[in-house]
């Protein structure tokens, strides 16, 4: 699921209820984050990745448009994500670099339909396309394909998305039939990655130490699942927020070694326009401890104990930085 997806029911907060409605946690405090004008457009910042001082964000512009960015909190600049040539431009997970950093996200050119996957390194200032074989979205052909995360400073590992879709996503329509790719760089090999038996497959976030670890959701005949799984390892566990009809991980950190994570995440009722709730929840050896619910905002990201997303602001909608105490 698109960040934006979430952020289309943040702006109906109220419409209806999710399946159960926890407070948030007093202690937390939620710090505004947004792009500066004019150097970006008016419009919804949506933070979709953190890892260290780096933050990215997709600027949502009043024509539709997207525009990608990328904050350094250790500098508070702001620079701008765009693809060449390209008439929208959505960024998504940053990582550190030996000389720079990293992003990951996605492309449209002016008049295509679909999303084209890409990566960006600051040290070099190139663009390099990404494009998972047709074939995974067998029996169809894949049309569409983003980048939601990386790992790894001068060999590195990406994890993404692509999908055979018919006519433009919406938060109705989208993922349900998305396949999660793996894509090495250094040998240029992709690899899909889609959980057994699952109808849907989101790759939304990679950790790698002595294993690869993927988060994301997954859809099967009983609704949809947030997910945590090794590569290598072969350990996967699932994870429904109680009484959620929908849950889904955006984010992965590391917490002490393999087996042991910090998840971002949202769940909602299976109702459509349903109010989303963004939480942080721990993994150690395997084993998902309790959530922590951040209220009716969006959990788009985690890097140890903070966490980006998105919150209402009146009518409309803003980003957020918050720590978890």
């Amino acid at each position: 699921m698109r960040a934006w997806v979430w952020v289309a029911t943040l702006l109906v907060v109220g419409c209806s209820s999710a399946a159960t409605t926890p407070a948030p946690v007093p202690s937390i405090a939620f710090l505004p984050l947004a792009v500066p004008t004019p150097q970006f457009s008016p419009g919804i910042t949506l933070p979709t990745g953190i890892v260290a001082n780096y933050i990215t964000a997709t600027d949502v512009e009043t024509n539709g448009t997207t525009m990608g960015a990328l904050y350094d909190q250790s500098t508070g600049l702001w620079t701008a994500i765009a693809y060449p040539s390209a008439a929208s431009t959505a960024a998504y997970g940053p990582a550190i670099t030996v000389s720079g950093y990293r992003v990951v996200g996605s492309y449209k050119l002016p008049s295509a339909q679909y999303d084209n996957a890409f990566y960006y390194d600051s040290a070099s200032n190139t663009f390099t396309a990404i494009s998972p074989p047709a074939s995974f979205c067998a029996p169809n052909l894949c049309n569409e394909a983003i980048a939601h995360s990386s790992y790894g400073m001068t060999l590195f590992d990406i994890v993404g998305n692509c999908d055979s879709v018919t006519t433009a996503p919406t938060p109705l329509s989208y993922p349900l039939t998305a396949h999660a790719f793996l894509y090495i760089p250094a040998t240029a090999t992709y690899s899909l990655i889609d959980v057994p038996n699952a109808i849907s497959t989101t790759a939304y976030g990679i950790w790698i130490d002595t294993d690869t670890t993927v988060a994301g959701g997954l859809t099967d005949s009983k609704g949809t699942h947030g997910y945590v799984r090794g590569l290598v390892s072969g350990n996967i566990i699932t994870y429904d927020y109680p009484g959620a009809g929908i849950t889904h991980f955006e984010g992965i950190t590391g917490a002490g070694g393999a087996g042991n994570y910090n998840l971002a995440g949202n769940y909602s009722s299976a109702v459509s326009g349903s109010t989303v709730y963004g939480f942080w929840l721990p993994v150690r050896n395997w084993t998902f401890g309790t959530p922590i619910v951040l209220g009716a905002v969006s959990a788009n990201s985690v890097y140890q104990q903070t966490v980006v997303g998105v919150m209402p602001a009146g009518t409309s909608s803003t980003g957020y930085i918050a720590t978890i105490p």
